[in-house]
């Protein structure tokens, strides 16, 4: 889709998880991207404009932007928390390939943290069209690494896609999980992805996230011996800023 720059208006700060949350703008119906996309973002600071990268969290059926974040206390972040309503801020996208692929009949999902964005994006669009256009009988299995419980970001949602989106499978991974957590524990390994896959060859693979994490499930690709245009990648490169 043809790029666009555009300016958007701030509504509302989220909190979600831990020291994440989500900031909310205004976005022109001009603006067209496909579920799982990125767009660029300047904002206003006292040392003058800043810019990042972020996954679209929102799905193209609503009707304002949504970035979700961790809050690093970065000059960008610190600027982005200091903005008052209606603070305007300027987007250019949409850019990225980490979009939903409705033709494969196996679509697997390896994400760690606050890579939920993107994902969230595609099965917010998906719920909301009813899942049209894709391939009968496709399954779409989500492994979602969180060091906590309470650290699972959109978790209310993520249990409702899984309720009500046919062959969608939500996968919890707790790194350090409570005495009562009965899911998966550590991080997401071979061992993991093959009791729950089966036959991985036939399946394709997103992994999104924070580079550490990119890195991890390069090394666990390679273990699976998963095919490299099996495995679509998006990482969150310079996430610390």
């Amino acid at each position: 889709m043809a790029s666009l720059t555009f300016t958007g208006t701030f509504l509302e700060r989220l909190e979600r998880a831990g020291d994440t949350a989500s900031f909310r703008f205004t976005r022109p119906p001009e603006y067209r991207f496909q579920a799982g996309q990125s767009f660029l973002i300047t904002i206003p600071s006292p040392d003058g404009p800043l810019t990042h990268r972020f996954s679209h969290a929102d799905s193209p059926t609503e009707d304002r932007t949504e970035l979700t974040t961790r809050l690093t206390g970065s000059p960008f972040k610190k600027a982005l928390e200091a903005l008052q309503p209606v603070a305007a801020a300027t987007f250019k996208g949409p850019d990225g390939r980490f979009v939903f692929p409705y033709e494969e009949a196996k679509v697997a999902y390896l994400v760690g943290g606050i890579g939920i964005t993107p994902v969230r994006s595609i099965l917010r669009y998906l719920v909301d069209t009813h899942g049209s256009g894709r391939t009968q009988g496709q399954e779409i299995v989500l492994f979602y690494g969180c060091m906590t419980e309470d650290g699972i970001i959109y978790r209310e949602e993520m249990d409702e896609f899984a309720r009500v989106l046919p062959g969608l499978h939500v996968i919890y991974v707790i790194t350090e999980p409570s005495p009562t957590w009965t899911g998966h524990s550590g991080f997401i390994t071979p061992e993991i992805v093959r009791s729950e896959l089966g036959d991985v060859q036939d399946w394709i693979f997103f992994t999104v996230g924070p580079p550490p994490m990119i890195v991890a499930m390069d090394r666990l690709a390679g273990a699976l011996a998963i095919p490299e245009a099996r495995l679509v990648k998006e990482s969150f490169a310079g996430y610390a800023s």
